[in-house]
């Protein structure tokens, strides 16, 4: 009788024994099972994300080919890999340059890109020195090297008081004939009205300025949300640090210390002046005077535009009349865009911009007037003609010293929004 018992004891333990591993088995299938569909889910959810990402990145090689609208969202199909995977766009005028937020959506994935837009050349410019029917003279230890474009009087030695040309060759570079008008900036017209523009739309949030300040305000809604600091008087810029979409604006001046640290803002006012030493990256926008003291580091992609406004009458000017005027002091570095706009087409024969010695001008120069040229451009320069002060005497398309050399400009560098030029990304903008 017992040994009966017994039996029926390890038969109960056995059967313990078999469900304790029957349940683990389950556990361990479904275990699997869900792992398996975790993982397909990643991989439809990653798969989709990495397609949403290639439109977008498609999209942007889609705006340097074809034209799109400002201020209205518009959809845009890029990939040629699928072609039902369409994106939007948003692009907004930002100063010299345009701001584009394109979104993609592939399944329940979204990817957003936010980039900062400007003029590509494949072949870059060295010298566009327009038709006036006079030839370019070069005098001194004067360098022009790349693609240059000149009037078909072309371009000779020269001498100014004792100091002649030390070049080996005049050009360092092709030579082609120049056309009596420079090559139009695209958004020209809206320079025109940029100052209203920026200041007139609908979103936009006026805030007080204090010292000590630190805003960052994103771009990454480009339809709006833009911060304005606006005064009916002078502004000094000193101990803050402000990033991003944010527009200061002054009725009278507006001055940079070196404690301001500044990124990707605009700055509006009739003059601007850059004290000493102040580094940082930002467009200045004036319509008399911007003035860059010695020892600035402005990094790309800086633009400093002097748009001057149409005078209602023609009056005489004389030798004392004070210039509106771009004005580069000694030993100061500027990455990107400077560039001097008039309607005005009578000749002063004074520098509308001046580049002092020892300054580097790493980008482009446009000027639809007179440039002054002691220093050094590495990269393009756009202008109506040249003017030389040296040694008490005004020289008329004159480069007395000054150095354009094209090949030192980077390839990938994007500008100004010219008629041959492709739109292209300048910088991504991660905030």
């Amino acid at each position: 009788m017992s040994t009966k018992l017994y039996n029926i004891k390890l038969k109960a333990g056995a059967l313990q024994y078999t469900i304790f591993i029957s349940v683990v088995i389950a556990l361990l299938v479904f275990a699997f099972i869900s792992l398996t569909y975790v993982q397909g889910k990643l991989r439809i959810k990653g798969l989709s994300f990495q397609e949403a990402i290639y439109n977008v990145n498609q999209s942007f090689d889609y705006l340097s080919q074809y034209k799109t609208p400002y201020n209205v969202e518009t959809a845009i199909v890029a990939s040629s890999v699928d072609k039902a995977a369409a994106a939007t766009v948003n692009k907004l005028h930002w100063g010299l340059f345009d701001i584009a937020t394109i979104t993609s959506t592939k399944g329940k994935e979204t990817f957003t890109k936010t980039a900062l837009l400007g003029g590509f050349q494949q072949q870059k410019t060295g010298l566009y020195l327009q038709n006036t029917n006079q030839p370019l003279v070069l005098v001194g230890n004067t360098r022009i090297e790349g693609k240059t474009y000149l009037p078909k009087q072309g371009v000779k030695r020269g001498t100014i008081a004792g100091h002649s040309y030390m070049g080996q060759q005049l050009i360092y570079g092709s030579i082609n004939q120049s056309n009596d008008q420079l090559p139009k900036i695209l958004n020209a017209n809206y320079l025109k009205i940029l100052t209203n523009e920026i200041l007139s739309r609908p979103d936009n949030i006026f805030i007080e300025l204090e010292e000590n300040s630190k805003l960052v305000n994103s771009f990454l809604s480009v339809s709006g949300g833009t911060k304005i600091i606006s005064s009916n008087t002078s502004i000094d810029l000193r101990s803050v640090k402000l990033t991003g979409n944010v527009v200061i604006h002054s009725k009278i001046k507006i001055k940079v210390y070196p404690t301001a640290k500044l990124k990707d803002v605009i700055l509006l006012a009739p003059q601007i002046e850059i004290l000493d030493k102040v580094s940082g990256n930002f467009q200045a926008l004036a319509s008399e005077k911007i003035v860059v003291n010695k020892g600035c580091n402005l990094n790309y992609p800086t633009a400093l535009l002097l748009l001057e406004k149409e005078k209602t009458q023609q009056i005489p000017q004389n030798n004392n009349e004070e210039v509106n005027q771009i004005i580069i002091d000694k030993n100061t570095n500027v990455k990107g865009i400077i560039a001097f706009i008039t309607e005005d087409k009578t000749d002063n024969y004074k520098p509308q911009i001046l580049l002092e010695e020892n300054t580097v001008i790493t980008g482009e120069v446009y000027c639809n007037q007179n440039v002054e040229l002691k220093g050094t451009v590495k990269g393009s320069v756009y202008t109506k003609g040249f003017i030389a002060n040296q040694f008490g005497a005004v020289y008329k398309n004159h480069i007395y010293n000054g150095k354009i050399l094209s090949s030192e400009l980077p390839q990938q560098y994007c500008g100004l929004s010219l008629k041959n030029t492709q739109q292209k990304v300048v910088k991504w903008l991660y905030y």
